[in-house]
């Protein structure tokens, strides 16, 4: 038997009317709030490029990787820096004259080795290789401008890690604390660490209760423990260029820090440097904003790699290696095809040190 369904009063069915309508009207009240939330989350957080950089391929700098290892050409030319001059496809010039080094680095090249020295004795780091690696990463702290402490005056940062060509997409792990980008990382101080790596090595190298990656001490000891981690003898040219290129994974670096560090243990002359006044902030002027403002900003795109350029034949402290990029300021071009590298640093082009 049929159920017939029960009679519905006029002022029932208009009421049903009413919620049906008010029910379809709904999800359009609804879009626009939930396309604003949509945009506003797109804002907040920075989207990070397919593929984002692996912390754990990267070397002390955030350079993109040129090669996966040293090659055996590298490690058995790694003893004579005529064979590394010319075994990369391309003729380096050797360094002549009048190898200068501000003195207050120097100083901190020397006591960073010694530090090394003392905790790991077996490691044989050689000042010379940190004397080597500073002056491609900053000039030697922008010719020796620091202050009485060993701190730059303002901070040595390299670009910002987004993820652009030749560049490693780093997401902020500092809170812009090291780097003042609250969005991006970036290599920071004399030595180019990146905020996840000077985590892992800090040191206070003038023991003055602090570890800053700014001070030249500091990062110079840091750099040190890094290098001597790969547990090898750097006394062998071997296990130093397998230690080099952990720092940056770049035939071309290796070649270069290899060809400086063995001229500098020849000999290096400590030239007169001013301390610079200390400041009570490093990054003023240089932190990001929070927030949407700071993602509108424009990418500054990578610079390309140089032509290879004659190193100096008097003064040390030159700006560009011979046959290699810009002081790298961790985070952007690449070196050489293989591992990380990242772009040259937007620092001031260092002045020759006064040998008079």
């Amino acid at each position: 038997m049929w159920k017939t369904a029960p009679l519905i009063s006029g002022e029932s069915r208009n009421r049903a009317r009413r919620w049906v309508a008010v029910t379809a009207l709904t999800p359009a009240l609804l879009l626009p709030v939930t396309l604003f939330g949509a945009s506003s989350s797109f804002l907040a957080a920075p989207q990070a490029p397919p593929g984002r950089t692996d912390l754990r391929e990267l070397g002390v700098t955030g350079n993109l990787p040129q090669a996966k290892k040293p090659s055996k050409d590298l490690l058995g030319q790694a003893g004579d820096p005529k064979e590394l001059a010319s075994g990369s496809g391309r003729s380096l010039d050797l360094p002549s004259g009048t190898l200068g080094i501000p003195d207050t680095v120097l100083n901190a090249y020397r006591q960073a080795a010694d530090l090394e020295d003392q905790r790991n004795p077996g490691c044989g780091l050689h000042w010379s290789v940190l004397a080597s690696i500073g002056r491609i990463e900053s000039g030697h702290a922008r010719s020796g401008s620091v202050d009485v402490l060993g701190t730059t005056p303002r901070a040595i940062l390299g670009p910002r890690l987004s993820g652009g060509p030749g560049v490693a997409a780093i997401l902020d792990t500092d809170g812009g604390a090291l780097d003042g980008d609250p969005v991006w990382d970036r290599a920071v101080g004399p030595m180019q660490f990146i905020p996840s790596t000077w985590r892992k090595f800090a040191v206070d190298g003038n023991r003055d209760g602090v570890a800053s990656p700014h001070n030249v001490h500091d990062a110079a000891a840091a750099a040190g423990q890094y290098l001597c981690s790969s547990g090898g003898d750097l006394r062998n040219p071997r296990d130093l260029a397998t230690a080099v290129f952990r720092y940056n994974h770049s035939e071309s670096y290796v070649r270069t820090v290899l060809i400086w560090a063995t001229a500098y243990a020849n000999g290096a002359l400590p030239t007169p440097s001013e301390l610079s006044p200390a400041v009570d902030d490093v990054l003023a002027g240089e932190r990001l904003p929070d927030g949407p403002a700071v993602l509108a900003m424009p990418e500054v795109p990578a610079p390309a790699p140089s032509a290879a350029q004659p190193p100096p034949t008097e003064s040390a402290a030159p700006s560009t290696p011979p046959g290699e990029l810009p002081p790298v300021a961790s985070g952007a071009l690449p070196h050489e095809p293989g591992e990380v590298s990242v772009a040259p640093p937007s620092v001031t082009e260092p002045t020759p040190p006064n040998l008079t």
